[in-house]
């Protein structure tokens, strides 16, 4: 534990996005600036108000924040070390009428590669990585759209290798990107959470002190049996102001699955310029598992002895699921203001205990602030989850500040 903060600490200066790298500046001719780093900060602040739930315990006000702390070290035009420090909260929180602040707040580092970049249309990696499936938890506007699509489809804790390949780069077609990675679930001392750090697997949290085998899930084998295949096309004559991204995953059953995970993500993003000052973004993107959660085992209904009576022993079940998650939305930007309209589904058809399905709906409207702030206000209203009957609403705020060293 003594040492978590200080490794998160010098890895800082090793951190980039996947979805946006940092790009260190090209020096004047003749001369020889490396090594080099470069950064980014993009951290918010999150108020959400439950103004009224059918839960009584979710009714209150949480504060939390989110963020990722992004560098890159470059040692030369060509080889670079990338990664990410992530903060966000790991465990759910119940206000029960009043305000719970930063209660599972944690930090871990969720990329640390090696990149090199032998041309200008090639780029190979190894190391620690979010593999390219789905890019919603990059780039959705709004206040929780990419909350929702970072923790429902993106494939974090990947451990191996992979490369982009800009395969047509054409002013007549475009430019299209190929990329592919081959991974295993990440168990090293690379995945160590500071901060809040719960012991595996006594409480339902998104993370652990340190993530092990045995905690189970999709491509968590202790190989690198996991791959992922993406296209991703924009800058399109005939498709103006539109990008697209394709990508389909597979990984292998985790001690608590029985059968591999396959993935299916598309995503579709267009512009519309109707003045200088004035743009909507139109987005939408469709997620697919099949095998979801790779069919784990599940306790099933307790074992009767032969007066009828209970034993104490639970017969395991294999539960099959497909899941689906849809986004669409827009976003209008006039000068330094926008204004967001958003919807999300999750759908999860189960062979066993079934989970209804949740729909989130969200407006906001924000505005650029001085000093690279920025704030943005909204509601949120949910309806099912963890029943049919389940309906939340909630005012947002959120805070955010972004800025490049």
């Amino acid at each position: 534990m003594r040492r978590l903060p200080t490794l998160l600490g010098a890895l800082l200066l090793a951190a980039a996005p996947a979805a946006a790298q940092v790009t260190a500046p090209a020096p004047p001719p003749g001369l020889n600036l490396y090594p080099q780093v470069a950064g980014e900060a993009d951290l918010r602040l999150f108020s959400l108000s439950t103004t009224s739930a059918t839960d009584r315990r979710q009714r209150g006000t949480t504060l939390f924040a989110r963020g990722e702390i992004a560098a890159g070290l470059f040692l030369s035009r060509e080889w670079s070390v990338q990664g990410v420090v992530h903060i966000e909260p790991v465990g759910e929180t119940e206000p029960n009428g009043g305000t719970a602040a930063f209660r599972t707040q944690a930090a871990y580092l969720e990329e640390l590669r090696l990149d090199w970049r032998p041309t200008s249309r090639l780029v190979l990696y190894g190391g620690k990585f979010s593999a390219p499936f789905g890019r919603g938890h990059h780039d959705f506007p709004g206040l929780l759209l990419d909350v929702r699509a970072h923790e429902v489809y993106l494939i974090r804790e990947s451990l191996g290798f992979g490369g982009t390949a800009t395969v047509v780069s054409d002013a007549r077609f475009g430019e299209h990107d190929v990329s592919a990675a081959v991974f295993g679930f990440d168990t090293s001392v690379l995945s160590e959470t500071a901060l809040t750090r719960e012991r595996c697997c006594e409480r339902d949290f998104e993370r652990y002190a340190r993530n092990t085998r045995r905690q189970g899930g999709p491509g968590n084998t202790g190989q690198m049996d996991s791959f992922v295949v993406a296209l991703d096309g924009d800058r399109m004559p005939f498709l103006p102001n539109t990008s697209y991204h394709l990508s389909l995953l597979s990984r292998g059953a985790g001690v608590d699955g029985t059968k591999r995970e396959t993935g299916l993500a598309a995503g579709l993003r267009h512009e519309i310029t109707w003045s200088r000052d004035l743009r909507t973004l139109l987005f939408a993107e469709f997620v697919q598992f099949r095998g979801a959660g790779g069919n784990p085992r599940e306790a099933g209904p307790e074992i009767l002895d032969e007066l009828g009576g209970g034993t104490g022993r639970f017969e395991d079940m294999t539960v099959g699921e497909r899941r689906r998650f849809t986004t669409v939305g827009a976003q209008t930007r006039s000068g330094p203001w926008r204004a967001t309209l958003g919807l999300q589904r999750d759908e999860r058809k189960r062979s066993e205990n079934p989970v209804p399905r949740a729909t989130y709906a969200e407006v906001s409207v924000g505005r650029d602030l001085p000093l690279k702030f920025r704030l943005d206000v909204g509601y949120q209203r949910s309806v099912g989850g963890e029943s049919k009957n389940d309906r939340q609403d909630a005012v947002i705020a959120v805070l955010g500040w972004r800025s490049a060293f």
